[in-house]
């Protein structure tokens, strides 16, 4: 067992085996895709699953612990997220227009606005360019505002608050996924699962979890982030995110213990976590996760060549995706956010 210490009393530093965490998110993300094996497509899901758990477990430092003002806080998100964004969708609906004769306006501001999953009223995974993986964006966005909300909560009230406010809005998550299998939305919207009040569950869930742990620090076995982390690995290649409640509920608790509890895992773990290449992927996984979509889709579109072959696609891909994600992050994203915020964030 290791010493308990409350979050409250550390210093807010740098972890480099989140750095890793995020390197596991944008691997399996990139396998789901470019795999072509029907089975792996739900890796894809469990890797944004991996990436919400940990923004809410950072977010809740920056805005329950630091106590960040929240106008610093937009600024900082804002210049992590916005330049790489804006860049994509300005260069996917230019493509649209140049290559494929097709401009709509309205989904074009209502990507912008992060609002493509629920406007225009068609599926933002059948758009005429590669944007259905910004669904995720959506869900990240709004839930800034979500917790920028309780944090105020939190500075009018309590932290008590805080704390049961986000646990209602993890069980309102679960309630709406239960409400969609039921009473799915029209034919032509996005997919249920897509929409902030259902896909924000794993994060919500995490900021609840690590506010909780805050409160009452209790002494966590080193073999809980090990086995949680574990677990939820070895569901995921079978698991049915979109569709089944377990998997949706079991995927998404597993995946936040285990990083609410990280820093009382054993050596070895944070060890692998904080490898140069896992750290090296997490660190360019925004841009990769940006540009893979483009890939992504293109195996789509040339299974029909005669020159196809699934095999050298799956290396041609993901190959593709680091290559122009790595190039995006080291001579746009990284210099823009530098200028914009003044330090990483």
């Amino acid at each position: 067992m290791k010493k308990v210490k409350s979050e409250s009393q550390k210093e807010l530093t740098y972890l480099p085996y989140l750095d890793g965490w995020r390197g596991i998110a944008i691997i399996m993300v990139l396998l789901g895709h470019f795999t072509n094996l029907g089975a792996t497509y739900e890796l894809g899901r469990f890797g944004v699953s991996v990436f919400f758990v940990l923004s809410g477990f950072l977010m809740s430092r920056i805005l329950f612990i630091k106590k960040v003002p929240l106008s610093i806080f937009y600024r900082r998100r804002f210049a992590r997220i916005l330049p790489a964004f804006l860049l994509y969708v300005f260069v996917v609906f230019l493509g649209g227009w140049l290559f494929l004769n097709e401009f709509h306006q309205d989904e074009f501001f209502s990507t912008v606005f992060f609002l493509r999953t629920y406007f225009p009223d068609s599926s933002i995974f059948k758009s005429y360019i590669p944007i259905g993986h910004l669904w995720s964006l959506n869900v990240e966005e709004h839930c800034y505002i979500i917790l920028s909300l309780v944090s105020l909560l939190a500075i009018r009230f309590s932290e008590l608050m805080a704390r049961i406010t986000l646990t209602i809005c993890s069980i309102l998550c679960v309630i709406f996924f239960i409400f969609y299998q039921y009473n799915p939305p029209a034919i032509y919207q996005s997919l249920a699962f897509s929409r902030t009040e259902v896909a924000a569950f794993p994060l919500l869930l995490s900021c609840s979890i690590f506010l909780w742990l805050n409160k009452f620090p209790i002494k966590i076995p080193s073999i809980v982030p090990v086995i949680t982390l574990m677990g939820a690995l070895s569901l995921a290649p079978s698991a049915t995110l979109t569709t089944s409640l377990f998997s949706y509920i079991t995927i998404s608790a597993l995946l936040a213990i285990s990083v609410n509890t990280l820093n009382f895992a054993p050596k070895w773990i944070i060890t692998i976590l904080s490898n140069t290449v896992l750290r090296w992927f997490g660190i360019c996984s925004y841009s990769i996760y940006l540009w893979q979509q483009i890939f992504y889709l293109a195996n789509r579109y040339t299974k029909d060549w005669i020159f196809y072959d699934r095999n050298y696609y799956f290396i041609v891909g993901i190959f593709a995706s680091i290559l122009v994600g790595s190039f995006s992050f080291y001579f746009f994203e990284q210099p823009v956010r530098k200028w914009l915020s003044g330090k990483k964030s």
